[in-house]
């Protein structure tokens, strides 16, 4: 949140607050457009316009969440479907990632390595005769950070109610939140302190 246009990052995308605020500052903006320029968006306060501003602010949420994961690629790791090769492959990129943020919920464990989350189903992994527990050790083993169930979903309720329940995003905002993402990607959030 910024208190001044001059604060804006470039790229980021922002949300501004009030028909004069925006009229004042982009005098020839389309009011009929969202976007005022690239990456700025703008919404009527909430006493100007109550239901559009509320409608607004959800669309808006809801497009820096997309924005946010569009770059995220999700890969759930079938070792029914998949070729011996390919999981070499996908077990060499979870090991050689430096800081592998896990997330264990039920029988899942999402991975976010880079910019994918894998998806691994422990019962089926036990269905093809591994080792679950085994598995989920060296895992756990690698995993610089180790999340767990409900623990966790507590801290991310509102944004996984904004994502649709897509609970496989966790450790990717986890790793946002505590820095462990690229610090030069145009969507770095800071961690508060």
């Amino acid at each position: 949140m910024v208190d001044s246009i001059d604060k804006i990052i470039n790229g980021i995308p922002t949300l501004i607050v009030g028909f004069d605020y925006v009229e004042s500052l982009y005098p020839n903006f389309n009011v009929l457009n969202r976007e005022v320029v690239t990456s700025v968006y703008w919404t009527t306060k909430k006493s100007e316009k109550r239901d559009k501003y509320e409608e607004d602010l959800d669309w808006f949420i809801r497009h820096v969440y997309d924005d946010l994961f569009s770059k995220v690629t999700y890969v759930f790791i079938d070792p029914i479907v998949y070729s011996q090769k390919n999981l070499r492959k996908i077990i060499k990129k979870i090991y050689l990632t430096k800081n592998l943020v896990t997330f264990h919920y039920n029988d899942m464990l999402y991975m976010h390595c880079d910019e994918i989350i894998f998806g691994l189903d422990l019962k089926l992994l036990k269905f093809v005769g591994l080792n679950e527990d085994r598995v989920k050790n060296k895992i756990k083993e690698k995993s610089s950070v180790f999340l767990r169930d409900k623990e966790i979903l507590i801290e991310y309720k509102n944004t996984i109610e904004n994502i649709d329940g897509k609970i496989r995003y966790i450790p990717y905002l986890y790793s946002i939140k505590n820095e462990q993402n690229d610090i030069t990607s145009m969507l770095y959030i800071p961690r508060e302190t």
